[in-house]
């Protein structure tokens, strides 16, 4: 209809909100440009800045300028033999270094709460999977990362395998202790690829966890989830240069990539050179002492490293917020939503603030105020809390092997002992309960209905049926 901007009108409309944004991108709307002038130029000019390859702006399929120059500066930024700007997010780099790092056929490791962009990487890679489980932190209803112990239980199930593949962090910016288990997995000869996408800002200060670029062949940091870079800016760092990475970061990528968002991430990492350690020292420092007020409260409780098990880590710079049993994240975010405080994501008990360095205090005290004056009972909710439980089905095909399944939509307490060709995911905490290939246990179904019972979004259930593969024993479809 003529007069109609419904997409364009609603983002209009969302900025007259002046929502503080606990949430992504990291450039928190812009504003994370204003650091300094160049930033400030940059972000006032962004329309007029629109441009194509044409000289002398280089090319980023074959970067021989300032192109080259900008990326040569971001591998010394973060110790790495090579990096790469990614335009299309961390999506693609996954996608480029699975398919340099592995050959069809090939057996890896994946953690079992990877993103869907590695899921879709092990199907079209046609490659063998073993799964590592994460683990549950009921208290809180948190599910931390793998831990040494997962990570080695997985390794001794392979046959033959050739790398492995893990996140770092998780979503709620918690990490394991992961140094020593990477020089060990590569002295075996194992490929090493790291989803780093909330990890961008790691290391930049001694409160942070380490950032293990170093350690990896391939690393992927979506710069925009947490630096001042324009969404859908990514890294990719390499360590591993006699791949054929470029081929496949080529192949992954558009050949008509935003001259913006490579500014931005030219800009991103020059932040991290010229302000990113005084700004997150200071920053983490603010963030710890609210932290104390907000907790005394007795509301909520703010989730610091000295709640979580001994060898893992957490994010200072983010805010993961619970609330007692009997109350709803979910809930929580509304309130906060409606008090002008944008946060990233809920979960069963809690929520996500990924905090920043622009106007800290004045947003911090907004936040301790919002907090102060919760009323509790708006928040109540007595539906039965699911924590999350490994379960750990049977895999009887590869996720690649199923993709080209016949398939039929059954009803899930119907399903037992077929095999899924969709995965099954709650969310949150967003961990399939099971895999595409993996066979539907008495377990699957009781843990499928029991999130249904309460309510909750599972990916891969409609109107109560799953979709299943019609197979035959020699795997042919």
């Amino acid at each position: 209809m003529k007069g109609r901007l419904p997409l364009l009108q609603a983002l209009l409309d969302y900025h007259k909100e002046e929502n503080i944004i606990y949430s992504m991108p990291g450039n928190k709307s812009g504003e994370g440009f204003r650091r300094d002038k160049v930033g400030e130029i940059f972000a006032d000019n962004l329309g007029y800045l629109d441009i194509t390859e044409v000289d002398p702006l280089d090319n980023l399929h074959h970067p021989e300028g300032v192109i080259r120059e900008s990326q040569e500066l971001l591998a010394k930024t973060y110790g790495v033999e090579k990096a790469y700007f990614l335009v299309n997010g961390t999506t693609g780099g996954n996608l480029a270094a699975i398919f340099a790092s592995f050959n069809e056929g090939d057996e890896v490791l994946v953690e079992r709460n990877c993103h869907r962009s590695i899921y879709n990487g092990l199907i079209l890679r046609k490659l063998k999977v073993i799964y590592i489980e994460p683990s549950g932190m009921n208290e809180y209803g948190l599910f931390l990362p793998p831990d040494k112990g997962n990570i080695y239980k997985a390794l001794n199930k392979a046959k033959n395998p050739k790398g492995i593949i893990l996140t770092y962090p998780n979503y709620y910016g918690i990490t394991y202790d992961l140094k020593d288990v990477l020089i060990d997995l590569k002295e075996k000869g194992l490929k090493v690829i790291v989803d780093e996408a909330h990890g961008a800002h790691f290391g930049i200060s001694k409160k942070l966890p380490m950032n293990i670029a170093k350690f990896a062949d391939f690393t992927i940091v979506s710069a925009h989830k947490t630096l001042p870079a324009l969404t859908g800016g990514s890294f990719l760092l390499s360590n591993h240069i006699d791949s054929d990475i470029e081929f496949y970061i080529s192949a992954f990528m558009t050949t008509s990539p935003s001259y913006l968002i490579m500014a931005s991430l030219d800009y991103a990492r020059y932040y991290l050179d010229n302000f990113g350690e005084d700004d997150y020292n200071d920053l983490i420092t603010l963030t710890e002492m609210m932290k104390e007020k907000i907790n005394s409260l007795n509301k909520v409780k703010i989730i610091s490293k000295e709640d979580l098990p001994k060898g893992y880590d957490i994010d200072l710079s983010r805010y993961v917020m619970t609330v007692p049993k009997g109350y709803s994240g979910s809930k929580l975010l509304d309130y906060l939503r409606k008090n002008n405080i944008q946060g990233e994501m809920s979960f069963s008990l809690g929520v996500v603030l990924i905090l920043s360095f622009l106007k800290a205090e004045k947003n911090l005290i907004k936040l301790y105020e919002v907090i102060s004056k919760l009323d509790m009972n708006l928040i109540e909710d007595n539906s039965e809390v699911l924590y999350y439980k490994s379960i750990t089905p049977k895999k009887i095909f590869e996720p690649f092997e199923v993709f080209n399944c016949p398939k039929e939509e059954v009803k899930i307490d119907e399903a037992l002992g077929r095999v899924l060709k969709e995965a099954i995911v709650p969310y949150p905490p967003g961990i399939p309960i099971a895999c595409p290939g993996e066979m539907v246990s008495e377990d699957v179904i009781k843990s499928v209905l029991n999130y249904l019972k309460v309510g909750q979004t599972v990916l891969g259930v409609e109107n109560g049926k799953i979709k299943v593969c019609i197979h035959n024993k020699n795997k042919e479809w």
